[in-house]
Parts: structure tokens; C-alpha cells; sequence
């Protein structure tokens, strides 16, 4: 470049400017696909770091953190079941994260940001790789950066962790495939079983499927029919089937353990979550929707839905018409979401009609789409003849961008919506885990910490004992405090906390039992026996007593014997037991009016 200017002797003096290399017309022509690519990642980072930033851990990622901090990372801790679902990969990144900085939600985000990146790249070299480098598969990986599907599983850890190496590993295993296809070449066979390996070690039950189903319509529909497939590639379905065969092994084996049902419901309710998962949030999602939610739930309008479809029946018509072989995307596509995205749920949820709602089902979906997508209308590279008749080129140019604009602006619009719903319960999580840390830290000695259910509002649900404030809540406090978070001694003046995270006393919430007659427990010798059933969980036990002396007592529930010391007067005893009884006898040589006993839960005595 040239630029003049006046000299003071009245001369021309002429100034170069030379630029770098790389940015020359050169270098654009050759790597201007994959700057723009690029550009839409770091567009796509930006936008999904603000939404996790305004998300926080809830749900099951408390049990995940939980079972991470508490087993030895090893097989048997990456192997065991969580439900139905085997998700070994998932489990070494929570152990990993949360033994760097346990409920650090920004170190737990970017981690799953920057496996979503990469998993961004990965679908934009399999697109290269398939159609070569056409400024048209743009288009459709535009689709998978930006569709709200993949927000809500991305947004909740725990499902990001099932979801986004899933994506990565497929991903990454269809490109080696596509490889081995052009090539022969055994390596990308052998990357290939490597990357679903990694896959169905991600989430089993939807890798099991979605990797053979995929591969196979690739290599049927675009790389020489199906005699070719299976006779000719045989021996790779072969390795592929001994990898799936070997976890599924491990998969049916650890089903034993599962405290999950597994099921198909009838045939209307199967119908009925078909027809909803499927017929509605799967077609509102994919193309920007559904912009109404109701909490974590897609509920699209009628008009938006009905838009869906016709798009879907419009871009169906006209790639059938003109791309030759545009029934096998579509017919995989269709194949896919049932057998990888709709089986595996309504074996585990199809009891709950609601579930057919939950858009984090279908962010494996997003892949699909975009790779069935870019079949049905571009050429893969090499490919003989692709089209019947030539697309519209103006008119499908201009058609296409108003509709890809239309649906970049309904999903910033569906997911920022879907954000601003969760902001208020992510604030309520990092409020409370805040202060309950700052109320650990701070225990005054000899205090008594007892198991507790975190309110509803934090720990949305929960299964068992893990999810108790000694488990929960554990990892936040010092050593000697949490210890005696998991083993607290029997106590006249326990604690709990309060739902805000402060500490308050407890009161049991359970049923009581009274003597039928009189104000006391009949004695027998040393021994009062009080009729209260104990069912073996882990729970909350104790009696009233008055007019004691003060001094030792033992409590005997089943097996289970208890030391207490009771103060004097009129006082309430409790322990924690796992016992299993239908009686607590109470033995001690002092005078000693026990007036009721409870078995039950500990609850804020600021509640009710």
C-alpha cells in the first residue's frame, strides 16, 4: 500500500506500507473459512460464559461433588452406577475439579466452557472433513453454536458433564471414521473405536447408540450404499461392536446397583411422551425456541410450534427434490432421536408425563442436526452427482439468511429468558453455601452439628443419606468440624441450620410417642421401655425427660447401645441412629420421668 504527502521542500514524498504476509488476500483466501469459524467459537464462548456465569451448582451436582469427595479416585469410583447411566469421563472430571476447589463454580464452569469449545472445533473439522472447506457448512455449524438445545444441559454441571464430552467423542470418532472411509488406513480405524470408547465412557446409553447409527448412515448414504457398508467395512463394525459389547458388559453388571427403575410405561403414556419430547420441544428448540418456559421446562406457544414444522416440512420438501441423497440424513436424523434421545429417557422417566418437557434430553440432538443438516443439502466432498435438480441459488441464499437470522434472534431470546428463570435459585445457592461455609468455619467448640436435608430451594432433590448437610455441607468445613458432621455425639442441645445457612437449634420432626397413661414411661427395675419403631435409616432419635438428677444413662435401640450423659432437670436427649427396633429401652439408676420419644429428621427449630 502507498500513501503520498507534501514535502517541506516542496517535493512528493512517497511512504510504503507493506503489511504482514498473513494478512494478505493470500492467506484470507486460504484460511478465511476457518477464521470465521473461529470468530463464531469465541461468539459462542462470550455468550455461553455470561450464561454460566449467572448459573451455580444445584441439583445432582451436589451428589456428584459429594460421591467425588468422598472415594478414592479408582476404578470402582469411575465405574458405579448413578441411576441407569455409566459416565466414568464425567465422574474424573468432577473428582478432579472438586478436589482442586470443592463448590468453586467458576473454576466447575470454565471447565465445562472450554470442553464445550473444544467441542465446537470438533464438529468443524468433521464438517471439513465431510464437505471440505465450503463456506456453506457455515451454516449449519452456526445451527449447533448457537441452538438452544444445548443451553440447559450446559447450564446444569452435572448434565453438562453427560452432554458435552458425549459431543466431543462423537464428534471426534465420526471424523476418524470419515477418514478411515477416504483412506483405509487402520490408525483412524483404530482413533475411531478410541474416540467412542471415550464416548460411551461420556454417557452410555445415548454413545451406544449414536455412534454405530451415525457412522453407518455416513458410510451407507454417502460412501457407496449398504452392500459396501457391511460387506466391505465389516471388519470395523467389528471392532466398534467389540468395544460397545465390552461396556455394555460393565454396563449391565453395575445395573445391580442401580437404585433407579428401568421400564417402558404403557403405550398410551409412551405415545403421549413421543409426541411431546419429539413432536414438540425437539422441533421448537432446534430452530430458536421455545421462547416461553415454565421453570426448567419448554413450553412453546402454538404459533411458534406450527412455525417449526413448516420450516422442517419446507426444508424437507426441497431437499428431497433436489439433493439425491437427502433421505438418508433425514431418515437418520429421525432414526436418532428416537432410538438415542427418546428410548433411553422414557425407560427412565416415561412415568413422569413432565419429563417430556426437559429440553437437557436433547442436547446430543444439536450434533445431529447439524451433521443430518448438512447432508441433506451440501455435497460431500468427492461425491458423484449430488443434486437432481440445482438449488434456487439466489432465492435459497436469501431465503436462508432471513431464516437463520430469524433463528439466531429467537434463541438468544428462548435462552435468555431461560437464564433470567434460574438467576433468583443460583443466587439462593451461592447465598446459602456462603453462609453455611462462614457458619462452619466459626462453630463454637464442643458444638453439636446434626444431619439435616438441605431446604428444597437449595438441593432441588435428593437420594438417601449422601445428601445430607453431614455430606453436603461437609467438604466446606474445617477437619475436626466436619468429622463430627458425619459422627455427632448424643447431645441435650443440638444444632442445625437455619434455611439461610446460620446456626439454630433443632426440633425433631417426626412422630411421637406418650405414655397412655400417666405423665411418665412405666419403669421396670433400672429400665424404661418407650414402643417407638426405628426402620434402619439414618436418623434422628431421642426422649423428654424432667426431674433428673443429672448423670450417665445407656439407650439400647436394636443393637445399637448409646452412652448419654443427661444434664439435670427437665431436658430433651437425642442421638443419631441407624438401628432397627420397634422399642428404645433406657437404663440408668437415677430417678428419671421420661415423658415422650421420637424417631424422625432434624429440622431449624425456626421452621413452622
Amino acid at each position: 500500500m502507498a500513501t503520498s504527502k507534501q514535502a517541506a521542500s516542496g517535493g512528493e514524498v512517497v511512504v510504503e506500507l507493506a503489511l504482514p504476509s498473513w494478512m494478505g488476500a493470500g492467506f484470507l483466501r486460504r484460511h478465511g473459512l476457518s477464521i470465521v469459524a473461529l470468530t463464531l467459537v469465541a461468539i459462542q464462548l462470550v455468550w455461553k460464559g455470561v450464561l454460566l456465569g449467572r448459573s451455580y451448582f444445584w441439583g445432582d451436582d451436589y451428589a456428584y461433588i459429594v460421591r467425588a469427595m468422598e472415594h478414592p479416585f479408582g476404578w470402582d469410583y469411575l465405574t458405579s452406577m448413578y441411576g441407569p447411566k455409566l459416565l466414568p469421563v464425567g465422574f474424573a472430571v468432577v473428582w478432579a475439579v472438586s478436589r482442586a476447589d470443592v463448590y468453586n463454580w467458576v473454576l466447575a464452569a470454565s471447565v465445562l466452557l472450554v470442553l464445550q469449545v473444544a467441542a465446537s472445533f470438533a464438529v468443524y473439522r468433521l464438517l471439513r472433513v465431510l464437505f471440505g472447506p465450503r463456506r456453506a457448512i457455515l451454516v449449519p455449524f452456526g445451527l449447533y453454536l448457537f441452538t438452544p438445545l444445548t443451553v440447559p444441559a450446559l447450564l446444569w454441571w452435572a448434565a453438562g458433564l453427560e452432554a458435552v464430552p458425549l459431543q466431543l467423542a462423537l464428534a471426534l470418532a465420526l471424523t476418524s471414521h470419515v477418514l478411515y472411509l477416504r483412506s483405509g488406513r487402520t490408525r483412524h480405524v483404530v482413533a475411531a473405536a478410541c474416540w467412542f470408547l471415550v464416548a460411551l465412557g461420556s454417557f452410555f446409553l445415548k454413545a451406544a447408540g449414536a455412534f454405530p447409527l451415525l457412522a453407518f448412515m455416513v458410510t451407507a448414504g454417502y460412501f457407496g450404499g449398504v452392500r459396501t457398508a457391511l460387506v466391505r467395512h465389516l471388519r470395523v463394525w467389528l471392532v466398534y461392536a467389540v468395544v460397545l459389547a465390552a461396556c455394555a458388559v460393565l454396563f449391565v453388571l453395575g445395573l445391580d446397583t442401580s437404585d433407579q427403575p428401568v421400564g417402558l410405561p404403557s403405550f398410551a403414556d409412551t405415545a403421549a411422551f413421543a409426541g411431546t419430547l419429539l413432536g414438540k420441544v425437539f422441533p421448537a428448540l432446534a430452530l430458536g425456541g421455545p421462547i416461553d418456559w415454565f421453570g426448567g421446562w419448554a413450553v412453546p406457544p402454538d404459533l411458534l410450534l406450527l412455525s417449526s414444522w413448516l420450516a422442517f416440512a419446507a426444508l424437507l420438501v426441497v431437499t428431497l427434490r433436489c439433493r439425491r441423497s437427502a433421505g438418508w440424513a433425514w431418515a437418520g436424523l429421525i432414526v436418532y432421536l428416537v432410538a438415542v434421545d427418546f428410548v433411553p429417557v422414557v425407560l427412565g422417566r416415561g412415568q413422569y408425563a413432565s419429563q417430556a418437557l426437559e429440553p437437557r434430553y436433547l442436547a446430543d440432538a444439536a450434533l445431529a442436526l447439524a451433521l443430518c443438516l448438512a447432508l441433506a443439502t451440501l455435497p460431500v466432498q468427492g461425491e458423484r452427482e449430488p443434486y437432481r435438480r440445482v438449488f434456487p441459488a439466489g432465492r435459497a441464499a436469501a431465503a436462508g439468511g432471513v431464516f437463520a437470522g430469524a433463528c439466531l434472534l429467537l434463541s438468544f431470546v428462548s435462552v435468555e429468558r431461560y437464564t433470567t428463570g434460574f438467576e433468583a435459585r443460583a443466587d439462593r445457592d451461592r447465598n446459602y453455601l456462603a453462609t453455611a461455609e462462614r457458619t462452619l468455619a466459626t462453630l463454637p467448640p464442643g458444638t453439636q452439628l446434626y444431619p439435616q436435608a438441605l431446604p428444597d430451594d437449595v438441593v432441588f432433590y435428593g437420594f438417601g443419606e449422601a445428601n445430607l448437610s453431614s455430606h453436603v455441607l461437609g467438604p466446606l468445613a474445617p477437619p475436626a468440624v466436619r468429622a463430627m458432621m458425619r459422627d455427632p455425639q448424643p447431645s441435650a442441645d443440638p444444632k442445625v441450620l437455619d434455611r439461610d445457612g446460620n446456626l439454630t437449634a433443632l426440633k425433631p420432626y417426626a412422630g411421637q410417642v406418650r405414655p397412655s397413661g400417666g405423665e411418665c414411661f412405666p419403669r421396670m427395675g433400672s429400665t424404661l421401655t418407650l414402643p417407638i419403631a426405628t426402620k434402619g435409616d439414618y436418623a434422628l432419635a431421642g426422649f423428654s425427660y424432667l426431674r433428673a438428677a443429672g448423670g450417665p444413662a445407656t439407650v439400647l435401640v436394636g443393637t445399637t447401645r448409646v452412652a448419654v450423659t443427661l444434664p439435670p432437670g427437665a431436658h430433651s436427649m437425642y442421638f443419631m441412629t441407624r438401628a432397627k427396633d420397634t422399642e428404645m429401652r433406657i437404663t440408668t439408676t437415677q430417678d428419671l420421668c421420661v415423658t415422650s420419644g421420637v424417631v424422625g429428621v432434624a429440622v431449624p427449630a425456626t421452621e413452622g
